[in-house]
C-alpha cells in the first residue's frame, strides 16, 4: 500500500463512500422491504464510509501485515470517527440520523460495541481483500485523468452537501416550529377556555354561538381533507398531503378559537354597555383587554403557521425518507408525529396495492 497523490486519496474517498452508500441502501431495503436512498446525502456516498475508509488506510499502514492490529486499530479509528460524526451532528442539526441508544453496550447513542467490531471486521475486509485490487486501478489511471475525475465529483459533493445541509437546516426549524406550535396552540385553548367558562355561565344565545363555531369548522375540515386525499397518488406526494394535512388541522383549530375569541369579546361588550355596576364594568372591561390580547396571539400563531412552505415539507419528507431511524432527544415527540405519518402513509399503500 502505498502514500497516494492528493487526487488519489480525493477518488479513494469517493469510491469507498459509493461503496457505503450501496451496502447500506441494500442492507436498509431489505429491512424496509422497498428500495430506501440511504444517508444524509441525495447522491450515492455515504461520506462517513468513505472517511472511515481513509482513516483505516492511514493507520493501518505500519501494521497492514498484521490482521488482528488493522482489526483493532480499525475499530479504534472508526468508532471515534463515528462518534465525533454523530454528535457534531446532533449538536448542528438537533437530530440523531443514527441511533444505538437501544443497542448493547453503546457510548451516548453514537457508538456501540457490535458497531465497533462490524466496523473491525469491515476494516480487514478491506485491507485484505477490497484494497489491493482497486489500489492498482487506481494506480494505473494517469494522474491528471485522477485530478479531472477527482474535481469533478467534489464540485458535485459540494453542491450535494450544500443542499443537504439545508434540507436538515429545514428539518430542524420545521421540528421546531412544530414543538414550539403544539406548545403554542395548548397554551392558547387553556386561555381561551378559562375565558369561556365565564360567558358559558351566563349567556345561553352565547353558548349556541360556540357550537355552531364547533360545527362549521368541523364540517369545513371534512370536507377539505376528503379532497385532498383524492388529489395524492405518489407515495412521497401521500406524505406531504398528510404533513400538509397536520398543518391544515392547527389552522382550523387556530381559526375555530379565533372565532370563538371574537364571539366572546362581542358578548363582553354588549354586556359591558348594558351594565351599571361599577364592579362589574371593571371585571368586563379586563376580560375584553384580555381577549383582545388573546386575538392578537391567535392571529400571530396564524401568521407563523403559514409561513411553513410546502417546499420545508417536501424536504423534511425525502430527508426523514432516506433515514428511517433518525431520532431527536430535544424535539422528539415533534418528530414522532413526523415519522408516523410517514408510516401511517406507506402502510395505506401497501394496503391498496395488496387490494389491486
Amino acid at each position: 500500500m502505498e502514500i497516494y497523490h492528493q487526487a488519489q486519496w480525493l477518488l479513494l474517498f469517493f469510491i469507498y463512500s459509493m461503496l457505503g452508500w450501496v451496502w447500506e441502501s441494500c442492507y436498509v431495503s431489505v429491512q424496509k422491504r422497498h428500495w430506501v436512498n440511504r444517508g444524509f446525502l441525495h447522491g450515492p456516498w455515504l461520506p462517513i464510509y468513505g472517511s472511515g475508509a481513509l482513516v483505516v488506510l492511514v493507520i493501518t499502514l505500519p501494521v497492514r501485515g498484521n490482521l488482528l492490529l488493522v482489526f483493532l486499530f480499525g475499530i479504534i479509528g472508526a468508532t471515534l470517527l463515528e462518534y465525533v460524526t454523530g454528535a457534531a451532528m446532533e449538536r448542528l442539526f438537533h437530530m440523531r440520523y443514527w441511533d444505538y441508544s437501544r443497542w448493547p453496550m453503546n457510548i451516548n447513542g453514537y457508538v456501540c460495541v457490535p458497531v465497533s467490531l462490524a466496523w473491525g471486521g469491515f476494516s480487514v475486509l478491506m485491507i485484505r481483500f477490497l484494497h489491493p485490487p482497486i489500489e492498482r486501478l487506481l494506480l494505473g489511471i494517469p494522474l491528471i485523468a485522477a485530478d479531472a475525475a477527482s474535481l469533478c465529483l467534489a464540485v458535485a459533493f459540494t453542491v450535494d452537501v450544500t443542499r443537504s445541509v439545508q434540507d436538515a437546516m429545514d428539518l430542524k426549524v420545521l421540528i421546531e416550529n412544530l414543538t414550539a406550535g403544539n406548545q403554542r396552540l395548548g397554551a392558547l385553548e387553556q386561555r381561551l377556555k378559562a375565558s369561556l367558562e365565564q360567558l358559558n355561565q351566563n349567556s345561553e344565545v352565547f353558548r349556541q354561538r360556540l357550537r355552531q363555531i364547533e360545527a362549521a369548522a368541523a364540517q369545513n375540515h371534512e370536507l377539505r381533507a376528503e379532497e385532498r386525499l383524492q388529489r395524492r397518488e405518489d407515495r412521497n406526494e401521500k406524505i406531504l398531503g398528510a404533513l400538509l394535512e397536520q398543518r391544515e388541522r392547527a389552522s382550523h383549530t387556530l381559526s375555530m378559537l379565533l372565532e370563538k375569541c371574537e364571539a366572546a369579546i362581542f358578548t363582553v361588550s354588549q354586556e359591558l354597555q348594558a351594565s351599571s355596576s361599577e364592579q362589574e364594568r371593571t371585571r368586563l372591561e379586563n376580560m375584553r383587554e384580555m381577549l383582545l390580547n388573546l386575538q392578537d396571539t391567535i392571529q400571530n400563531a396564524q401568521g407563523r403557521l403559514s409561513s411553513r412552505t410546502a417546499r420545508e415539507f417536501k424536504r423534511a419528507v425525502a430527508l426523514l425518507y432516506r433515514n428511517p431511524s433518525a431520532s431527536s432527544r430535544q424535539y422528539g415527540d415533534a418528530l414522532k408525529q413526523l415519522m408516523s405519518v410517514r408510516r401511517d402513509v406507506a402502510e395505506k399503500i401497501r394496503e391498496k396495492r395488496k387490494n389491486r
